[in-house]
C-alpha cells in the first residue's frame, strides 16, 4: 500500500470513527478490511450503491479492497460521503473495537 492509499484509507476510517482515529502511518491492510466491511454495511443501510461497487463472485482480494477503500477515502476527503448519518453512527458503533484493534496490529 503506497502513501497515497494510506492517506485515503485513513480518511475513510476518520469519516466513521472521528478525526484523529487513524493517521496514514497507522493504516494497515487489516484496518482497510475493517473499514471496507463498515462501508458495505453503511451502503446496505443507506442504499448508496455508488459508494462501493461490489465485485462479482466470492470475497474480493486484498488489493481490490485497498483500491476501493482508497477511492472511498478520496471521495470522502472531497466531501462526497453519500451515506445517511444514522447509518454512519450505527456502523461506527458496530466496528469501533475492531478498527482500534486493527490499527494497533491486533
Amino acid at each position: 500500500m503506497d502513501h497515497s492509499d494510506r492517506e485515503h484509507v485513513s480518511a475513510a476510517i476518520n469519516f466513521f470513527w472521528g478525526d484523529g482515529t487513524a493517521s496514514p502511518e497507522s493504516v494497515n491492510e487489516r484496518s482497510a478490511e475493517v473499514v471496507y466491511t463498515a462501508v458495505i454495511e453503511s451502503q446496505s443501510c443507506s442504499a448508496s450503491m455508488d459508494l462501493v461497487p461490489r465485485p462479482s463472485g466470492g470475497k474480493p482480494g486484498l488489493s481490490y479492497i485497498v483500491k476501493q477503500v482508497a477511492g472511498i477515502g478520496k471521495n470522502i476527503a472531497a466531501g462526497n460521503s453519500q451515506t445517511y448519518y444514522i447509518c454512519k453512527l450505527q456502523v461506527s458503533q458496530n466496528f469501533r473495537s475492531e478498527i482500534h484493534m486493527a490499527l494497533k496490529g491486533i
